[in-house]
């Protein structure tokens, strides 16, 4: 099983910062991915990021921006049968 995580610190911009003030405020550790088709399961909802915010993994990855903004842009550019292709393979985990 792979944790689908590099486990560093990033960026993740303005959008994703907490309520801190602090220069850090937008620097998140990746989380690991293995688990996460059982969220809704587990937890009886799926509440995504570091305060719940996100009500599916694509709306996570849309909050995305600083360091994965480059990487937000691709899922969005995607085709939608490979976009919906990336969420299953996600979901499956």
């Amino acid at each position: 099983m792979h944790p689908y995580t590099d486990l560093l610190l990033h960026d993740m911009g303005a959008g994703l910062a907490d309520d801190s003030g602090l220069p850090e405020a937008s620097e998140w550790r990746t989380a690991p991915l293995w688990g996460l088709g059982f969220t809704a399961q587990v937890s009886g909802a799926v509440n995504l990021l570091h305060d719940g915010r996100a009500g599916s993994v694509l709306e996570a990855v849309l909050w995305h921006g600083g360091e994965a903004q480059a990487a937000r842009d691709a899922v969005v550019a995607l085709p939608r049968e490979d976009r919906l292709a990336l969420l299953a393979f996600l979901d499956s985990l």
